[in-house]
Formats: C-alpha cells, sequence, structure tokens
C-alpha cells in the first residue's frame, strides 16, 4: 500500500465525522465530540491539516499539524487518525511513517511532537518503531473522565 498526504477535502471530512472505532478505542470516536467535529469542518482551509490516501485515492486516515507551547518555546506537533477499518491490521507504521516523512518534506520541521493517550499500547509501539521516544506525560479531562496522555518526540539531525 503507498500512501500520500494531501489537502483535506469536505468529502473526507465528511467521512472523518462518522469514524467510530471498536471497545476501548471509541475514545477515538469522531461522531461524539463536537469540538472535533467543529474542528474538521473549519481544517478545511488550514494548509498543515490533510488526508491520507493510498495508490487507488481511498481515504486511509487523516493527520494534523499544529503549535503547542511548551515552557514559553512553540513546538509542532502532529495528530494521527487511521480509519477505523484499518486499525490493528499491521498497518500503522506504513501510516506513521509516510505522515511524517512527507509532512517533513512539506512543512520543513527537524523536531516533531505528539500526545497519545496511555491505554492505547498500539499506538505508542508504532510510534517507538518510527523513532519516537517517550517524553513527558499529562492529564486531560475528555467528556467527564480524565485520562492520562503520553508526549512522545522524535528529532531529526
Amino acid at each position: 500500500m503507498e500512501l500520500t498526504i494531501r489537502r483535506r477535502t469536505k468529502e473526507d471530512i465528511n467521512e472523518f465525522i462518522t469514524w467510530t472505532y471498536e471497545g476501548i478505542y471509541s475514545f477515538y470516536d469522531n461522531n461524539i465530540q463536537k469540538e472535533k467535529i467543529e474542528g474538521f469542518k473549519q481544517s478545511v482551509h488550514s494548509e498543515r491539516a490533510f488526508s491520507v490516501i493510498d495508490e487507488k485515492e481511498n481515504l486511509i486516515g487523516n493527520c494534523e499539524f499544529f503549535n503547542v507551547e511548551e515552557d514559553g518555546e512553540e513546538i509542532l506537533a502532529v495528530g494521527v487518525q487511521m480509519k477505523p477499518s484499518l486499525t490493528g491490521k499491521g498497518y500503522g507504521s506504513k501510516f506513521v511513517k509516510a505522515t511524517i516523512e512527507q509532512g517533513k518534506e512539506l512543512l520543513k520541521f527537524n523536531h516533531l511532537e505528539l500526545a497519545v493517550v496511555d491505554f492505547n499500547e498500539r499506538a505508542i509501539k508504532t510510534y517507538e518503531k518510527e523513532g519516537f521516544i517517550k517524553k513527558g506525560e499529562f492529564q486531560n479531562e475528555i467528556r467527564g473522565n480524565t485520562y492520562n496522555f503520553i508526549i512522545m518526540a522524535k528529532a531529526w539531525e
């Protein structure tokens, strides 16, 4: 499977907002988070928000690069999401690698961070395989529950 990132379309976003996941991964369901739905809708105009497609132009996932402030310094972070029917099937590394390599080409970064909920061991293993290391932790309240997140970082020389 050959993956490419491209600008999002309204059609992509309309599909993203319907995505739901099985079991503990339902935490990532897009259809129950108003802020997420609004964020997706507004991202069609963003130059840092992408859809991930395969060689047949099938929608595989999405990614978005954004700035976060950390100790008074702006850090570039990425959020990724794979289509629910493809998760847990061994495509994670290819998905993350394509997203990061192509994002690096477009945005010219040499340091990248991400946050992942601590129970998502599949994603953590994938990120580690792609060179991310655990850097820190934080807690965030989402839909009335408190979750622990791991901050992971990768740097290029």
